[in-house]
């Protein structure tokens, strides 16, 4: 049997990794599973704030994550996993993965001020992102505070080729040129 493909989207918030996701898998035809949505069903099930939650609520949507990719994968599903771990997460969360699928990562990358902008900008625009997300970030832009822009660090994993998106206007390179790239 071929192994099947596990597409990582990742970047930093604001990269573009959501709405970039949506449109490959569309266009790939591929289930995207993204760690934010499944912390927004979890969230929904307490029908109450992310801040209001246990500390272990984030820990928990990952697991639960992580768990779904297993489960695809191991039933032959190519997927689309989009979240934005940094490389000491996703190379914890893909070892697993190494030997049951073919691994590819994708990395959505903008100017670190637009990634900044646009997370400050959707989070101030839709009060049920805070809600669901609880976003420090945000919280603290709408008091005034300085943007605390600290760097991403993109996860590196062996064996696993690396795709470099830009998302600041139209994606370059472009979702087909990737789907070929990857799938030949």
């Amino acid at each position: 049997m071929n192994k099947p493909y596990l597409i990582v989207v990742t970047g930093r918030p604001g990269s573009g990794k959501s709405t970039f996701s949506k449109a490959f898998g569309d266009e790939a035809c591929l289930p995207v599973v993204s760690r934010d949505k499944i912390k927004e069903g979890y969230v929904h099930t307490f029908g109450k704030p992310h801040t209001s939650l246990s500390p272990q609520a984030n820990g928990i949507a990952s697991r639960i994550f992580k768990e779904t990719l297993i489960s695809l994968i191991d039933e032959g599903v190519s997927v689309i996993a989009e979240a934005a771990f940094q490389h000491g997460l996703w190379s914890q969360m893909l070892e697993p993965f190494r030997e049951k699928a073919r691994i590819y990562i994708v990395i959505c990358k903008t100017d670190d001020h637009i990634a900044y902008d646009r997370y400050i900008k959707r989070g101030l625009a839709d009060a049920k992102r805070e809600y669901f997300h609880g976003d420090i970030g945000v919280d603290a832009a709408r008091m005034g505070a300085e943007p605390d822009i600290s760097p991403y660090n993109d996860p590196c994993i062996e064996g696993a080729p690396t795709i470099y998106v830009d998302t600041t206007a139209e994606y370059i390179p472009s979702i087909s040129e990737i789907i070929r790239e990857i799938f030949g």
